[in-house]
């Protein structure tokens, strides 16, 4: 209340310098009238100030009989203002449609409890005597009172009638979605957005205009009708095929909330073979850096749907391009479709290049803690490799965190008897020992480490553990 009335005084006092600034055609000032445009504008200071502000100075510049009309107007009843601006024939016409928006914007302000159904119904009948903005302007307004009210169906219902109007932008859309939503039916919603997108050139892809399609086909998902969304946008990209990939992305979310994504496979793969790293063979596709994310994505995706949708020997084929490509996700599919895919060897053969690739290395030995197959191809790699250090160690590091404290010490003492000067080995079987609860071990392997390599911590420790 505080802030209107300040609000209201400025508007006054702004008012009040302006009529005694202008210039008089009499030598005494009218005082009835400088009297009614103050009524006027502690009226309109009630309403958007950033639109009253401007009109309250135009005041000085409309005739007498004008100033007296407005001056009637707002000592009438709020539902009688509103009727006069917007469906009652009156001399309030002659002002124009900024000020008739300016108005009944005033009019809200200082009613507040205007039924908001039954006022959106006389801005939409209100014809040019408003301006399309100025009743976008009150059509927000009034949803926001409903709303505020517990009346969400209403603000529904006003904001789908602001989505109709021509001016209507991205903001009404997405506020009548989010309102639908809240409402829990969003047929209304979907409908006004379909119309307007349908507004739009079908070429255009403005930020606007495409998450306003992401909007459309979420809420068709959300309303059961996820086959339509793909139907819809699988002609879409059969006709306008040069559509941008986020045109394949909903196609894709539709087509998976569907349970259809087999329907999507062929635009994906003609999608994928945009990437010149598609064409490549499995081995020069493994030794390729820095692969586009989307093309990994896209690869990713198509997996997925064969996983769900494809016979077992084509759902490997891509996990097997998939893992090729880097992506250590993929060799636990391999592993699990291998027997069914009646493909091994394949599997086999992936896994033993994933040991030497440095970033499929320790998601291949960790698989090997629970797969057969992968557990093989480790064992073998590492009989064939007796010297190659990591390798042994990061098998030696997964097996001992899979088997736990009391055979960890087992694991790092097979290691150590192969490497048996390895520092960080020693340490892991101290921290074995100390964990299986026997400090007595964990103590005679410090007194082989190297005094060199001995931290404080190392010292320390080692104190302690011989006070014991």
């Amino acid at each position: 209340m505080k802030k209107l009335l300040l609000i209201s005084l400025y508007l006054t006092l702004a008012l009040t310098w302006a009529y005694r600034l202008r210039p008089q055609a009499e030598p005494k000032a009218d005082t009835t009238q400088l009297e009614a445009q103050q009524k006027i504008a502690a009226f309109m200071g009630k309403g958007a100030k950033d639109s009253a502000i401007p009109f309250v100075m135009r005041l000085i510049k409309l005739t007498d009989a004008q100033i007296l009309s407005l001056a009637e107007w707002v000592a009438q009843p709020s539902s009688t203002q509103v009727r006069q601006l917007t469906v009652q024939q009156t001399s309030l016409e002659e002002l124009g449609p900024h000020w008739g928006a300016v108005l009944l914007l005033a009019a809200l302000g200082n009613d507040p409890l205007l039924p908001p159904l039954e006022t959106h119904l006389m801005v939409s009948a209100a014809g040019d005597r408003l301006t399309t903005e100025g009743k976008i302007q009150l059509l927000h307004l009034l949803a926001q009172r409903a709303q505020a009210q517990g009346d969400a169906k209403d603000a529904v219902v006003i904001l789908g009638r602001a989505s109709e109007l021509p001016g209507a932008e991205w903001n009404t859309l997405r506020t009548l979605a989010a309102t639908a939503r809240a409402n829990r039916d969003v047929t209304p919603a979907l409908k006004a957005l379909t119309a307007w997108i349908d507004r739009h050139p079908s070429e255009d892809s403005t930020p606007d205009l495409e998450a306003a399609r992401d909007l459309e086909t979420a809420l068709f998902i959300q309303s059961d009708r996820a086959i339509h969304a793909l139907d819809q946008l699988l002609h879409t990209l059969a006709h306008r095929p040069h559509q941008p990939e986020r045109t394949l992305d909903r196609a894709y979310t539709a087509a998976r909330s569907a349970r259809q994504g087999t329907r999507l496979l062929p635009w994906i793969e003609k999608h994928l073979a945009t990437f010149p790293d598609h064409a490549l063979d499995l081995p020069t596709l493994a030794h390729q850096t820095d692969l586009p994310v989307d093309y990994l994505r896209w690869l990713s995706r198509y997996a997925g749907i064969c996983d769900d949708e494809q016979p077992p020997a084509r759902t490997f084929d891509a996990y097997l391009r998939l893992a090729a490509a880097g992506e250590s996700a993929a060799l636990h599919r391999l592993c699990a479709l291998a027997p069914s895919a009646r493909r091994e060897k394949d599997c086999e053969q992936a896994l033993n290049a994933a040991l030497n690739r440095p970033q499929l290395q320790a998601a291949a030995i960790l698989l090997a803690q629970t797969d057969a197959i992968a557990r093989r191809v480790l064992s073998a790699q590492l009989h064939q490799q007796p010297k190659a250090r990591d390798l042994h160690y990061a098998a030696s590091l997964a097996s001992a965190a899979a088997k736990g404290p009391g055979s960890a010490a087992l694991v790092w003492q097979d290691f150590l008897r192969r490497f048996p000067a390895d520092v960080p080995a020693q340490r892991r079987l101290i921290q074995a020992h100390l964990s299986a609860g026997q400090p007595a071990l964990a103590l005679r392997v410090y007194a082989a480490l190297p005094a060199s390599v001995l931290t404080e911590e190392d010292l320390r420790e080692r104190t302690i553990l011989g006070q014991l």
